[in-house]
């Protein structure tokens, strides 16, 4: 399996869904406490979306920081299996995304070029392609900018833009457990994120796209 420049045509106009995957990953602001602990920590969000419909196809939260293979690999995971979630979630829609994609656009981060990453993209037989920067994360931007206004903005411990300048209140407010996160985020990409129209066709929700 090798790696190539993914041009920018076939990211913004991919014919339908599942021909191109993007994968990016993000530090969230908001703080979290340990399951066992008193520590507050900031998580981090592995995302998949389908370049087509925006749709969000799967995710992987932790505390992990998103330099292995492995992280990759369990939001690829969870984007291609079907989902099922208990009535903890009060999930009014189903997070009906999953799929084999025929492409997976990532960034050059060394985790992606790791043996074991290659390994399972083989096994997968994923076409796997390095975009250009500014194109793959203007999409992502958009999508991860969408997801802290509406839905990290209204969560205790949120830290917004200026991090520093809102610690010390985000540190007074903090009280949900990544696992709470999880809980609250799938519900919101599941009955809002992927309910809404994306901004290029106001006429269909991504999750109908």
């Amino acid at each position: 399996m090798s790696y190539k420049t993914f041009e920018e045509p076939n990211i913004n106009n991919a014919l339908y869904s599942n021909q191109v995957w993007l994968c990016d990953q993000i530090k969230l602001d908001i703080l979290l406490v340990g399951q066992h602990t008193e520590l507050l920590e900031r998580p981090y969000l592995t995302k998949i979306t389908d370049s087509y419909s925006r749709c969000i196809m799967g995710i992987h939260l932790s505390f992990d920081t998103p330099s292995s293979s492995q992280v990759v690999a369990l939001a690829l995971h969870h984007a291609i299996l079907p989902k099922q979630y208990g009535a903890e979630y009060k999930l009014n829609c189903e997070w009906g995304t999953y799929c084999f994609p025929e492409n997976l656009v990532t960034d050059s981060g060394k985790y992606f070029r790791s043996k074991n990453f290659k390994q399972i993209a083989l096994q997968l037989a994923l076409k796997c392609h390095v975009s250009n920067f500014l194109t793959r994360r203007g999409i992502e931007e958009s999508s991860f900018w969408i997801i802290d206004r509406e839905f990290l903005s209204q969560l205790p411990g949120y830290l917004g833009s200026n991090i520093q300048e809102h610690r010390s209140t985000a540190q007074g407010t903090a009280y949900l457990t990544l696992q709470e996160l999880e809980l609250r985020l799938v519900r919101y990409i599941v009955d809002v994120y992927n309910q809404q129209p994306d901004d290029r066709t106001q006429d269909q929700a991504r999750f109908q796209r």
